[in-house]
């Protein structure tokens, strides 16, 4: 009977201990600003990204997305991470995550209906393209580098 205790006990510990190590290491997706996805720090809402374009008068990359979405996730683990992609939108995009599940007002606001889907725009809120889809890392690239040298080479 003792030993039917003592089992029970440690298999009660070694369930909290995994219980405890696993909540803990799942990494933090959102706060209440910031969305956090391929080590890129995100805005929220297109609200508070657009005014920031504006004073930094960088274009705008919204990116549309669910937790759900397998193609989302393939965006987030082999297109945004891929070293190019991630240095010119790191430095030259204010960059907002959309979660579609979580904020329906921009979803609506842009008429987005499934995800991924990828939104370039002027500080001032002016389409410069429209990506609907996955898109594999090189061609990716190549889009974002020609928004990117369109917008820089016209702003003057």
């Amino acid at each position: 009977m003792k030993t039917k205790k003592l089992l029970t006990i440690a298999a009660l510990v070694v369930i909290g201990v995994y219980v405890y190590y696993a909540v803990n290491a799942t990494p933090m997706v959102s706060d209440e600003k910031y969305t956090y996805l391929s080590g890129l720090r995100w805005y929220n809402s297109y609200d508070e990204g657009a005014k920031v374009a504006r004073e930094l008068n960088k274009p705008i990359f919204v990116y549309f997305w669910t937790i759900w979405c397998t193609y989302c996730e393939k965006m987030q683990v082999e297109v945004f991470p891929y070293e190019p992609t991630f240095e010119i939108l790191e430095k030259d995009f204010v960059l907002i995550a959309v979660d579609m599940d979580v904020n329906k007002q921009d979803t609506r606001r842009f008429n987005v209906q499934a995800p991924p889907y990828e939104l370039f725009l002027t500080p001032e809120g002016e389409v410069i393209t429209k990506v609907p889809g996955y898109v594999p890392k090189e061609k990716f690239y190549s889009i974002i580098k020609e928004v990117r040298d369109f917008y820089y080479d016209n702003i003057q």
